[in-house]
């Protein structure tokens, strides 16, 4: 029985140490996306300023309306779909460069 036990706290110990990197790698990504939004006066701390000011102040129609938003909110774009993974059979169309010499041949 010990050694279920054993491997029980081992999964355990696992899924912490995922769940900590993904904490880290949206931390980082949130970080990431308020340096572009802000710009050059950055910093964590400013971020973390306006985010409380922010929340303080907003009306709770506003709050519902950001926690809705929320909800399908991604920091980055939804991944490309493979060739291999794709089920669309439509042809894929020529990239730009192809466009300027095809339409130089006709």
């Amino acid at each position: 029985m010990s050694l279920s036990l054993k491997a029980f706290d081992e999964k355990i110990a696992n899924l912490k140490q995922k769940k900590s990197a993904l904490e880290a790698k949206q931390a980082q990504y949130l970080s990431k996306y308020l340096s572009n939004e802000i710009g050059d006066p950055f910093s964590p701390q400013l971020a973390a300023c306006i985010v409380q000011e922010s929340w303080q102040r907003s009306a709770k129609d506003q709050k519902e309306k950001w926690l809705k938003a929320a909800q399908t909110f991604q920091f980055n774009r939804p991944r490309k779909v493979t060739k291999t993974d794709s089920k669309n059979t439509t042809p894929p169309q020529p990239n730009s460069k192809e466009k300027a010499q095809n339409h130089g041949e006709e």
